[in-house]
């Protein structure tokens, strides 16, 4: 039997206090100067936890995989007994070999691998004061029941993802907190300012961010992963302050590839967690709410990448504070808290420990099928080398960042399958050379969910987006196809030697992925004069569309002998293909000195930045900026933008958001005036141009939508089931899918597309048209266009035949309309060059 139950001793650990048994372990009471839950430990105070006991436990490694945006070190713990810590390489590499990662045979020991995330969301922030308390319990070597379980178990803990989030919260907190917290709802250290501490610096959600890698924390730690590959992952988040614990099973819809095994450890790492919770009398909930859907999540990609990954859900966010008075009139306190978040992880561990040998075992057996048997409809998934720019290089870079497997098809062949740009069945022609993204490989299954064109839902209610198929994202030339195909090893394609001139014309540069506004940016600070060409021009054997960065000798005689090189070095740092020219007389197309290749102008840019706008879209603008081009923008206080000298500025960004309390009336006349009389650009993202549709003076307007006859809402209304409430909306929601678009590829707007391309409409229900003279519909969703994801009849009559993006001619400026985000969450490739034409392009 047991003299020291396991709740107990969670609770000493939680509180700071030390049972009856030798320690030798620092507790975090006496590292911290106070006990765990009377105050919020910042990042430095928390790493220095974790670097304490891994100097005085032989149980403990610590190590530092990164940092983040603020340059705050990214650390996780490796926690076993001694004995697993000295064959730790072993025990790693024999994981990956199960995986089918590593050559060789594995050995016959079996240890489970247990991942625990901290803090994804700054703002929830008892996770990290939870992890701190789980390691001092799991670093105490006089704990016997511990002991077993580590015995056959390795933790990995990383005790904050979003150290900027987390610290942005923490320092805010304690600048307005009292001598006494006040638990009274009502007080201000219940109510966090903009922009809040949930997102990392660039205000990007970390927890949306797994599968696509777009922010410098994902990045860094996805590569911890990957020489990991865990078996069990948990991601310790916060909720509303009224809300019980939510742990596993999750709710539906879960993706068709969760497997039935991983469905049972979810069952059995619930089941276990009740019977503590049942014990304490805490209230939780499970199946519900957070889905298994959406491959961005720390629950959903460790699940596709053969883990058990799952969402540990406690009450209070950042409203809880050190202590808040619920809707029930109990009080929340942190401590509460952490305890909770402390009880749940170490409840999984026991788990992982009781069943380590069957979740190895379920491992491999998840690696051995991807490899033999391959799930899904399709063999193989071609992207043709053909496609526009570098957008086939920078998905293979993409899939090198996943681990996904990929190479070049060693000869031609006529395929049966589907391709992603018509959506045509039937077969097909591919060449040598394209990239092939076999389906047999160790990472299968995630290869089938961010390629398959259309997700299958158990249940039309989900949490996020729907539609995410990376051949749509990058706009790609694509094809899925039905049959294994024959690769060979992967070699960069050698561009075309260019002529090689003793004084060059000119130099050009294709317009045509996203790269090349990094490229143009560059230039423009560097002060050189560059052109782009309204239409399409040969010369000799080179080719350009529309769009194409040029760059003349003439007007850029300052750089003299210089240019040449510095073009060069531009042009590779950016990994730009320049291409010399010998003369301005071209074959096809408008001569360089045409009117119709114009000088571009550097466009000064401003974007309102502050409460009361949203936070995510702003960052995702202002990472654009910063970390994708490398372009200035002037980001003004919001309060300020109804009154302050537009003149400064060429180029104003709207994100995403309602105007009407920054602006008012006479803030959008005097924005009207600047566009009409000063030549200014307003580019407004998704709701921004709702927001400006109807008022007068601007061509944007809503499409009407047709309510159903009195008599079917009256039938509905008499059939309704109270139980089916939340089910209302559905017909009107649109969670997020892939629409195609009928592009006017000739606007500017639109240079570097074909005729089609696809957006992510995610989860907005804008639809809008233009119908006034000198307005330009140059992105219109197709009837029957979506391609993948959900949306519900009604939200998709209305979206059929709207604008997807367009510009209205306003005087002397232009008002450019983005109805769908096409920086949402910085993943969707073709929304980065829209953007880009947006700024650069359009209005040149």
């Amino acid at each position: 039997m047991r003299s020291v139950s396991f709740l107990v001793l969670v609770l000493f650990a939680a509180l700071g206090a030390q049972p009856a048994t030798a320690q030798t372990v620092t507790s975090p009471a006496a590292y911290l100067g106070y006990e765990l839950g009377e105050q919020f430990s910042p990042h430095h105070r928390v790493v220095g936890y974790f670097e304490r006991v891994s100097k005085e436990s032989d149980r403990v490694h610590l190590m530092v995989y990164g940092e983040s945006n603020e340059g705050r070190p990214l650390v996780a713990a490796v926690i076993s007994t001694p004995e697993n810590l000295a064959n730790i390489r072993q025990i790693r590499e024999d994981n990956l070999r199960r995986a089918h990662m590593k050559e060789g045979e594995s050995s016959d020991s079996k240890k489970a691998i247990v991942w625990l995330s901290y803090n994804v969301h700054g703002n929830e922030s008892s996770s990290s004061e939870a992890a701190m308390a789980t390691l001092y319990r799991l670093a105490d070597p006089a704990d016997d029941w511990v002991s077993s379980w580590l015995r056959h178990t390795v933790i990995i803990m990383d005790p904050m993802l979003n150290p900027d989030g987390r610290d942005r919260y923490v320092n805010w907190f304690k600048m307005v907190v009292g001598e006494r917290s006040d638990a009274d709802p009502l007080a201000v250290e219940h109510s966090e300012p903009w922009p809040g501490g949930r997102t990392n610096h660039y205000y990007f959600d970390l927890n949306r961010d797994w599968s696509w890698q777009t922010q410098v924390e994902t990045v860094q730690r996805m590569r911890l992963y990957r020489d990991w590959m865990p078996h069990v992952h948990v991601d310790f988040h916060e909720q509303g302050v009224d809300a019980p614990y939510y742990f596993a099973p999750a709710a539906e819809p879960i993706h068709e590839e969760v497997t039935a095994w991983q469905r049972e450890l979810q069952q059995l790492m619930g089941r276990n967690h009740a019977r503590y919770f049942d014990r304490e009398g805490w209230l939780y909930f499970t199946k519900e709410s957070f889905d298994i859907l959406y491959p961005g999540y720390g629950e959903s990609f460790p699940m596709f990448n053969g883990a058990i990954g799952m969402t540990y859900e406690q009450a209070g966010h950042s409203r809880a504070g050190l202590g808040i008075e619920t809707a029930l009139g109990d009080t929340l306190t942190l401590r509460d808290r952490l305890t909770h978040h402390t009880t749940a992880g170490l409840s999984t561990i026991e788990v992982a420990a009781l069943h380590h040998e069957r979740i190895v075992d379920e491992f491999a057996a998840y690696f051995d099928r991807a490899v033999a048997d391959p799930p899904g409809a399709y063999a193989s998934y071609v992207v043709r080398a053909s496609s526009p720019g570098r957008r086939e290089a920078r998905l293979a870079e993409h899939l090198d960042r996943l681990g996904i497997e990929y190479g070049r098809l060693a000869s031609e062949a006529r395929v049966e399958g589907m391709d992603y740009r018509t959506g045509r069945v039937g077969r097909h022609e591919i060449a040598a050379g394209d990239l092939v993204i076999p389906a047999a490989q160790p990472r299968a299954v995630l290869t089938r969910v961010l390629f398959d064109p259309e997700v299958v839902l158990s249940d039309t209610l989900t949490y996020d987006i729907t539609g995410w198929a990376l051949p749509f994202a990058y706009d790609v030339d694509a094809v899925a196809v039905k049959q294994p195909l024959e690769t060979g090893g992967w070699m960069e394609p050698v561009p075309a030697t260019p002529y090689v001139f003793d004084q060059p014309y000119a130099w050009v540069a294709p317009w045509d992925d996203t790269g090349d506004a990094a490229y143009l940016a560059a230039l423009l600070k560097e002060g050189v004069i560059v052109r782009r060409n309204d239409n399409p021009f040969s010369v000799g054997e080179a080719t350009f569309g529309r769009g194409a960065i040029i760059v003349t000798r003439r007007n850029n005689e300052r750089f003299g002998e210089d240019l040449e090189p510095m073009l060069t070095r531009l042009a590779a740092a950016h990994q730009q293909a320049l291409t010399p020219i010998e003369t301005g007389f071209v074959d096809t197309g408008n001569d360089l000195g045409s009117s119709r290749v114009r000088a571009m102008k550097p466009p000064r840019v401003g974007m309102p930045f502050g409460a009361p706008l949203g936070s995510a879209s702003i960052g995702e603008v202002w990472h654009w900026f910063d970390q994708v081009v490398s372009y200035p923008l002037t980001r003004f206080p919001a309060d300020r933008f109804a009154t302050m000298d537009l003149n400064e500025f060429d180029v104003l960004i709207l994100p995403s958001a309602s105007y009407g309390s920054v602006l008012g009336e006479a803030g959008l006349k005097r924005l009207q005036e600047w566009v009409r009389s000063g030549g200014g650009r307003v580019v407004a993202i998704d709701r921004a141009a709702s927001w400006l549709a109807g008022n007068e003076g601007i061509a944007l307007s809503m499409k009407s939508s047709d309510s159903e006859p009195d008599s079917v809402g009256q039938a509905r209304a008499r059939t309704r089931q109270f139980a089916d409430r939340n089910r209302d909306r559905a017909p009107d929601s649109n969670p997020g899918a892939v629409y195609r678009v009928d592009v006017d590829e000739t606007h500017p707007l639109a240079f570097g597309f074909s005729q089609e391309t696809f957006v992510l409409r995610d989860g907005s229900d804008h639809p809008a048209i233009m119908t006034d003279e000198g307005s330009w519909n140059v992105g219109i969703i197709q009837t029957d266009g979506r391609v993948s994801g959900h949306t519900g009849y009604r939200a998709e009559e209305r979206l059929e035949g709207s604008l997807a993006f367009g510009v209205q001619s306003d005087g002397a400026g232009e008002w450019v309309f983005l109805m769908d985000n096409p920086l949402f969450r910085g993943f969707w490739q073709s929304g980065l060059q829209l953007f880009a034409n947006a700024v650069f392009m359009a209005g040149q």
